[in-house]
């Protein structure tokens, strides 16, 4: 059984399906199960990091616990997650053509790039963007 089935029949509230989920199954998932309730119970699921606990028993604590305050799967549970942005790789790639340019113009090193990165870093950045649209490296 996977992980986000056990959650769900945590908040069951029928006793037969709590039943065919294995211990095996629950002792797989319990970090992971102790993980996620630590977003709403930080110090129960502190406790329950002890090295000496039987996992298996530790699940069927928090379904019987929680099985009484919830009728549903609560929205903490699923948390967001942050979305890559595509765009961040094209500039990088831009400004990697822009510094590969300016290292051969000028002829410096990475090193000197990196120092005016970390001194003047708005600068920097308003100069790479200029130049790069200067060479049409933008699209």
């Amino acid at each position: 059984m996977e992980l986000f089935d056990i959650i769900k029949n945590i908040f069951n509230q029928k006793e037969d399906v709590w039943k065919n989920v294995s211990k095996n199954d629950k002792s797989r998932n319990f970090f992971m199960i102790n993980r996620i309730m630590s977003i709403q119970f930080p110090i129960q699921a502190q406790q329950f990091n002890k090295l000496k606990v039987s996992p298996p028993y530790v699940v069927d604590w928090w379904r019987n616990t929680l099985n009484t305050r919830f009728t549903k799967v609560p929205m903490w549970i699923y948390t967001k997650t942050k979305k890559s942005e595509k765009s961040k790789k094209n500039t990088t790639e831009v400004n990697q053509l822009t510094e590969d340019f300016i290292r051969e113009k000028f002829q410096i090193t990475k090193r000197d790039l990196l120092y005016l990165k970390t001194f003047y870093p708005d600068r920097y950045v308003n100069w790479i963007e200029d130049l790069s649209e200067q060479l049409g490296f933008h699209k």
